[in-house]
């Protein structure tokens, strides 16, 4: 029962939002336009091809950042770098 007395039914659909926000997205009409080819030419819902695409956009930025970030580290020199032998090099 809510407050004003009234009986309130919930009813759950499995698997339709548990675990899942909804999301109002803003997109060109072109853009929407391909997104519900893909998703016809998949035979799947339109959400499901944005979760795949966002999904994997974010794997590879994942992937890309952490490519980078290996090689910076990799770039690097052992504590200390190259100073000791500079200024040995330097002395009489």
């Amino acid at each position: 029962m809510s407050i004003s007395g009234e009986l309130c039914l919930r009813i759950d659909i499995p698997r339709y939002t548990r675990g899942m926000a909804k999301v109002m997205v803003s997109m060109p009409d072109d853009l929407l336009s391909e997104v519900d080819a893909e998703a016809a030419r998949l035979g799947t819902s339109r959400s499901a091809v944005l979760r795949e695409f966002a999904d994997t956009a974010l794997r590879r930025r994942r992937t890309d950042r952490a490519a980078a970030m290996d090689s910076l580290l990799r770039q690097t020199a052992p504590h200390g770098g190259a100073a000791a032998e500079r200024v040995k090099a330097t002395r009489p």
